[in-house]
């Protein structure tokens, strides 16, 4: 796995479109990376700018969640090009709105919620083309935020992960960087479990107490509006200052490519868990992994979103999803941390060998000229 996507290879992508509405000022990109196993399922970001190369990686880290979670869809990711904070919430709407029915005879892909969007960006896309997941309740969604499905799956991870590490999860402390709806819902379950959540941080800035944060007040806060450097709780740190904090646990709750080869030896934990997708580079992984440092990767850790977004996309109810995801993460996790005990593999080596097995088989029933030109085989 390169540390950036630069090319195409044999699973894809199958196929990249870049839109772009004058009228309404809309610049977006949708990424379908593969559909071998159903049709392509992936979040929809709003961000200032990404690569063509990023959105490509992304899809790819989608294709192979659905894969290891045994889902019927391929993977993709979707992005409008705009600055966050800068939106109003009519704003917001008219651009979702105008990439849903840029897209509405791509039938091939799934919206759901990733960052800057959320279960009304959703309903305003099945409004438009009836291709959205991740719903509110009143349109037959299960508010996967507020049941905190990533964070569930990403406290299994965690919680299997422990036995290939030499402490427990009472009182192991956590740092958490990016407090959005994943790193509040994971600090939230690993805290009800006995975890000492430290260090936490958001994109305005961090806060630091090595007795413990209360992550109940600090999702109030950021409920309200407010950050966690407003909090009078603990010492007050920039936003990526929470690399250099002393912990057990690390999450990487936030952007892509947080860890790499610059600031990776900073790093003070014995476990990272990998809450956002691609949070750090290939370099980063192989220098945690000589150095001792169990990293479990994000489409193995993270998948409880987009496993309970899929399972309501075909009606499942809330005890249904949290019960799947539970069972999927805590039995993928063993399986590469397995590998990565007994055979020496690198976790990403370990986790690409599960995932890729079912999408090789199902590339195989495409027509035959289709496989052979991908593959370069008969």
């Amino acid at each position: 796995m390169r540390d950036r996507f630069d090319s195409a290879d044999e699973f894809g992508p199958a196929r990249i479109i870049h839109i772009w509405e004058p009228s309404i000022q809309l610049k977006a990109t949708l990424i379908i990376d593969n559909n071998a196993l159903g049709p392509a399922i992936g979040g929809l970001r709003i961000v200032p700018a990404a690569a063509t190369g990023e959105c490509c990686r992304l899809a790819r880290t989608m294709s192979l969640k659905s894969a290891a979670a045994d889902l019927p869809h391929g993977g993709g990711a979707a992005a409008i090009f705009a600055a966050p904070r800068n939106l109003s919430l009519l704003r917001k709407q008219q651009l979702v709105r105008a990439l849903a029915v840029a897209l509405r005879d791509e039938s091939r892909f799934i919206f759901v919620p990733d960052m800057g969007t959320d279960e009304i960006s959703m309903a305003w896309i099945r409004n438009e083309n009836a291709r959205a997941a991740g719903l509110p309740r009143e349109l037959g969604g299960i508010a996967l935020n507020r049941i905190g499905a990533s964070g569930w799956g990403l406290y299994h991870a965690t919680d299997v992960a422990l036995r290939y590490c030499d402490f427990k999860l009472e009182d192991a402390r956590v740092v958490v960087h990016g407090f959005g709806a994943v790193g509040q819902s994971t600090a939230r379950h690993l805290a009800e479990n006995g975890a000492i959540v430290v260090g936490i941080s958001d994109s305005r800035g961090g806060l630091y107490n090595p007795r413990g944060l209360n992550v109940g007040d600090l999702i109030e806060l950021k409920k309200n509006g407010g950050s966690v450097a407003e909090s009078t709780e603990g010492e007050r740190l920039e936003p990526g200052a929470v690399i250099d904090l002393p912990c057990d646990i690390w999450i990487p709750a936030s952007g892509v490519d947080v860890l790499g080869q610059d600031n990776v030896a900073r790093l003070k934990a014995r476990l990272v868990v990998e809450g956002a997708d691609a949070p750090l580079t290939a370099s980063a992984e192989r220098y945690l992994h000589e150095k001792g440092v169990i990293c479990v990767p994000d489409f193995i850790a993270n998948a409880g979103g987009l496993i309970g977004a899929a399972m309501e996309h075909r009606g499942a109810n809330k005890t249904a999803v949290l019960a799947a995801i539970k069972e999927k993460i805590r039995r993928n996790t063993e399986k590469v941390l397995d590998s990565v005990e007994n055979d020496g593999e690198l976790p990403r080596q370990a986790a690409l060998k599960l995932a890729s097995k079912p999408i090789v088989k199902a590339m195989k029933y495409r027509r035959w000229n289709e496989y052979s030109e991908a593959t370069g085989s008969v």
